[in-house]
């Protein structure tokens, strides 16, 4: 096992980060560290996330995230209302009376609608008021509210007194149950997503356990200790995003922290290191000295060839 010579441990605020892009998602920053942590030639670094306190300050249900439109059409005809609900962090229960309102409103034949929530079984069941003079058409499509209501993509009619029951799980994280915590300079190649099947810059996946409006803090029994491939650190880049890394964690600007360890550890590989480095050397010494060994011939041979010439000399082999 591997011996640390010491540890630097490096707190961070959102608060306190250089904003380095155009987003307001208060998700990323940069720390500049007043001094450089720098490894010998012999050691390898590590870090850590220790420990993080994050606000449930997130929506699940947001432009941000895409997912907060739907679409539908009654009597079967004609193109599609889009509705926009608002940003907001909804349970399923509030996202059906949202959902109520706002579709009845925009009802062209003054329908009614019921939405009824199974918990037993999570599916959900939605109804209008004259289902066989006037059937409704919904759209579930990517960029909808789809899965929290627990519908796969699809259209689907309400065209009998049943109405239509969701085909998946009502899924009101919209499948975002956690965050992605990444270190997008510090390089390793010891992280593998199945998002692309690459190396990922994560130093932690955190589940998101508690209700909203809520600080939790997220403190894992053995954090996983990373590799690092350089030897030195001068700034720590700080990015929480959801599994996609493109997808930002909007925390409508209530601030976090993480806590991180940097270790150095001596490298078990550094004596074949050196040792490969050394045979190298002699051996790029060794064929250097052949080719002088050679050149050196070479010009010996031409200042023969010369003095032989220049005093006509006839020199004939003997038998």
């Amino acid at each position: 096992m591997l011996k640390s010579r010491g540890d630097i441990f490096i707190s961070i605020r959102s608060r306190d980060l250089q904003i380095t892009s155009a987003n307001n998602n208060n998700n990323a920053g940069t720390l500049n560290l007043f001094e450089n942590i720098t490894a010998e030639d012999d050691e390898i670094l590590t870090v850590q996330l220790v420990s993080a306190t994050i606000p449930n300050s997130f929506y699940n249900l947001s432009t941000n995230n895409t997912n907060n439109k739907f679409f539908f059409t009654e009597d079967d005809v004609g193109a599609f209302t889009e509705i926009t609900i608002p940003d907001g962090s909804y349970d399923i229960d509030e996202l059906c009376a949202k959902l109520k309102t706002l579709i009845e409103a925009a009802s062209a034949n003054t329908l009614t609608y019921t939405f009824t929530y199974d918990e037993i079984n999570n599916s959900l069941n939605i109804k209008n008021s004259n289902p066989v003079a006037i059937n409704t058409r919904i759209n579930f499509t990517s960029n909808s509210c789809r899965r929290f209501l627990g519908f796969k993509e699809g259209e689907q009619i309400i065209s009998t007194t049943d109405g239509i029951t969701s085909n998946r799980a009502v899924d009101i994280t919209d499948t975002r149950n956690s965050i992605y915590i990444r270190l997008p300079n510090l390089s390793n190649n010891k992280i593998i997503e199945s998002d692309d099947g690459r190396y990922s810059n994560a130093i932690c996946q955190v589940p998101i356990t508690l209700s909203r409006n809520l600080y939790f803090q997220y403190e894992p029994p053995t954090p996983f200790q990373m590799e690092l491939v350089q030897k030195q650190i001068n700034s720590v880049d700080i990015n929480i995003t959801y599994a996609n890394e493109l997808e930002p964690v909007n925390f409508e600007n209530a601030d976090w922290e993480c806590n991180l360890i940097v270790s150095f550890f001596k490298d078990p590989a550094y004596k074949n290191k050196t040792r490969d480095i050394n045979l190298h050397a002699m051996m790029a010494r060794r064929v250097e000295e052949y080719r002088r060994d050679l050149s050196e011939d070479e010009r010996k041979r031409k200042m023969l060839d010369n003095i032989v010439n220049v005093n006509n000399l006839n020199l004939v082999k003997s038998n």
